[in-house]
């Protein structure tokens, strides 16, 4: 066996957050009296996804990001809202979704019966994924839980690669292989941690393996 350890995402890798982000974005936009529509959901998503990569770069802190982007969207509609308030709304819901990403539960069953050692490591709060991971069903195919608000590091960050293969006990990184959808934080954290990754998406990028589906992942392994 080459790999011992999996660091697995959870967003859009395990547990579909797109979807349950669209409900709960839904109801933030319904508390303004604003009716959903894509042209809004991108400008939001694109505030949001700016002030993600701002955290990861270590620019601005995890608070901010969840209070501003509320704020910063309301602004284009020249609407001023109370960020904390909209936030709460949002996490409401979101705490509340648990849909599985097609193949992710075949993928986990693949890798428990094939003996790896799986380990969510996810960028989020802390609750939330806790309780989307219950409420789904599949807490119990990890044997650790590495979510940053806990560790007080975001992915890319060395400080959350060096948390859990300090936590894990590895002594050798190239028994352990980082599975996520997000380059900038999944892959390219790995990347320059020495551990070897594998995209989930429909991308070619600069890591070790890229898949399409879940189920790629036993050619690899």
């Amino acid at each position: 066996m080459m790999y011992k350890y999996i660091l697995c995402d959870l967003d859009n890798t395990i547990l579909d957050f797109k979807q349950g982000e669209e409900t709960a974005i839904k109801h933030v936009f319904e508390s303004e009296g604003i009716t959903f529509n894509e042209d809004l959901y991108a400008r939001y998503h694109d505030i949001n996804i700016g002030l993600w990569r701002e955290l990861e770069a270590g620019k601005v802190d995890k608070r901010h990001v969840l209070t501003h982007r509320f704020e910063a969207f309301f602004k284009t509609l020249n609407i001023d809202v109370d960020g904390a308030e909209k936030e709460q709304i949002f996490r409401t819901h979101i705490n509340n979704s648990h849909d599985l990403v097609k193949g992710a539960r075949d993928f986990l069953d693949y890798l428990m019966a094939e003996g790896y050692i799986i380990c969510s490591a996810t960028n989020g709060v802390f609750y939330t994924q806790m309780k989307r991971m219950k409420d789904a069903g599949i807490l119990d195919y990890f044997s650790h839980h590495f979510i940053s608000e806990e560790i007080g590091f975001e992915k890319p960050h060395h400080q959350f690669f060096k948390h859990c293969i300090e936590k894990l006990g590895v002594t050798d990184v190239s028994e352990v292989l980082m599975i996520g959808d997000t380059y900038s934080s999944d892959i390219i954290g790995a990347n320059q941690f020495g551990i070897d990754s594998c995209y989930y998406g429909s991308k070619t990028v600069d890591a070790t393996y890229c898949i399409a589906h879940l189920d790629e992942i036993k050619h690899i392994l």
